[in-house]
């Protein structure tokens, strides 16, 4: 019998972390390499956007008073694990941030980065995370293969240094309507066996795909309270919820506990 924590706005959480077998095998390889070189495997990093630069964006589990799990309470054995991670922005994440910039030593931050140091490297460096959360796309608005050469680029350069890249869609459709950065994002998660969080998938549930007036933030709440039904038309917190339960997929396969 489907539990009801297997649903997110009734769409199948498989639809939403997707980690095929093959992508789960990779994950450890990738991970046992990241401990040869001494990655925290309880630290992810924040790669993006101004969409990240938010108190609503994860920040909240690391605070206890600001979430309540109720039924999806399982996943606190997840936010235990990375505890400090969630309410860290680091360097790797700027306001109008493109898969561009990332590589661009001009967008790293000058106060904590080196000469000629991008920013992921800088980030790398400083937490030394064992996952990366990749949330990028919506300012990439030009030629599409120049937005997949980018994430190739990214990708693997996680991949050669040991961390997990998890690639997320966006709500959001700045590229125009064939959503083509998503299919990007979709297809590269496959042919690098890396797990994706495919929040678009449950973008469509919430009013206005979940985005603010802009077009480009979540929609947000005071607190992810989700024992609150009206938590379930909001943004940010919907989005926090996939996004820890990609965490705790990652988190259950690289300890041998995914059932």
């Amino acid at each position: 019998t489907p539990s009801p924590t297997d649903f997110v706005n009734g769409v199948p959480v498989s639809e939403i972390v997707i980690v095929l077998p093959e992508t789960a095998a990779h994950i450890r390889e990738i991970f046992a390499q990241g401990q040869e070189y001494g990655r925290n495997a309880h630290a992810f990093s924040k790669l993006g956007d101004s969409a990240v630069l938010v108190d609503s964006y994860l920040t909240r589990f690391d605070d206890p008073a600001k979430y309540t799990l109720g039924e999806w309470d399982f996943l606190q054995p997840t936010i235990d694990y990375y505890a400090g991670s969630f309410r860290r922005y680091g360097v790797a994440t700027r306001v109008g941030l493109s898969s561009w910039g990332v590589m661009d030593p001009a967008w790293a931050n000058k106060e904590f980065c080196n000469p000629n140091e991008v920013m992921l490297a800088c980030e790398i460096r400083l937490f030394n995370p064992s996952v990366l959360l990749i949330h990028l796309g919506t300012n990439d608005i030009g030629e599409a293969e120049t937005f997949e050469a980018n994430m190739r680029t990214i990708v693997e350069f996680c991949i050669m240094r040991g961390i997990i890249p998890i690639l997320a869609t966006k709500a959001d459709r700045f590229e125009g309507d064939d959503n083509h950065n998503n299919q990007i994002l979709l297809d590269l998660a496959t042919e690098y066996q890396v797990p994706l969080w495919n929040f678009d998938a449950v973008a469509d549930t919430l009013p206005g795909r979940g985005l603010d007036e802009d077009q480009i933030h979540l929609t947000k709440a005071l607190t992810n309270d989700y024992t609150n039904p009206e938590i379930w038309n909001s943004g940010y917190p919907v989005s926090d919820l996939t996004a820890l339960l990609v965490l705790d997929a990652v988190r259950q396969t690289v300890e041998g506990t995914q059932p």
